[in-house]
């Protein structure tokens, strides 16, 4: 198992969270967050975070390590973690994963983030650290007619579960409306409906046309990447990735 990384990367609601947690119940492993916006902690229903129920008992790292900036506080720097970040505290994750004698298992949808760690990019990072992993990554990109109805779907039920009450808690608690509204997509639209830019039939309309934007934005960046089996048919995607892990460890 020693260099050994798996990958789960691919386009927002495809599934990827589900598909994760069982290659680790499977094979012995542990989840490493790949997205930008779980590190924070408060912001659970509009990024998606794993429930414990969801999570199934598989230890899931770099989630909820860093408190979201308060208004007096954001400056508008270029984030408060980065991908240097990620790819020092991956690293240590990556090695204590594997000396426990289980497999790290990276999974999300922060393209840039799973790129630079695997192939990876100098951002100063100590050379010593460096080390060169056997990785299987794997890519689900379902097609754009059947990702639409998840994500219509996904928007519904974030809303039923609190998605605009979190945005709210969350400004009454001081967090920056900039700093929120700088991490787009839900949250942006979140903080533009409680001030009134949009009544709820026009958010669900955007939420929906943005969230479909961006998944095109992900397919074009995820068809780039090197040594790495794309899935699209949703119906294959947990046995395919079953099937490729069994191989790539040889079992």
């Amino acid at each position: 198992m020693k260099n050994k990384i798996i990958s789960v990367v691919g386009l927002t609601a495809s599934g990827k969270t589900g598909v994760g947690i069982k290659l680790a119940k499977q094979f012995g492993g542990e989840v490493i967050s790949v997205d930008s916006r779980q590190v924070y902690r408060g912001l659970d229903i509009g990024t998606a975070k794993v429930t414990v129920e969801e999570a199934d008992g598989i230890p899931h790292h770099l989630i909820d390590i860093i408190d979201p900036p308060k208004e007096s506080e954001w400056k508008g720097e270029e984030g408060l973690f980065n991908v240097h970040d990620f790819q020092e505290m991956t690293g240590d994750l990556v090695r204590e994963i594997h000396a426990r004698g289980k497999v790290p298992i990276l999974v999300g949808g922060t393209g840039l983030y799973s790129r630079a760690f695997i192939e990876n990019y100098d951002y100063g990072k100590d050379d010593e650290k460096v080390e060169n992993f056997d990785v299987l990554q794997i890519c689900l990109l379902p097609p754009k007619e059947l990702l639409r109805p998840v994500i219509e779907r996904r928007i519904a039920e974030r809303l039923a579960h609190g998605m605009i009450e979190e945005t709210e808690k969350l400004l009454k608690e001081g967090v920056s409306k900039a700093w929120l509204r700088s991490l787009g997509l839900d949250y942006m639209l979140n903080v533009d409906y409680l001030d009134g830019v949009y009544n709820m039939k026009e958010y669900k309309y955007w939420h929906l046309t943005k969230s479909m934007q961006f998944a095109k934005r992900q397919r074009t960046w995820f068809k780039r990447e090197k040594n790495t089996h794309f899935l699209e048919d949703p119906k294959v995607f947990l046995s395919e990735s079953i099937r490729l892990v069994k191989e790539f460890l040889g079992e």
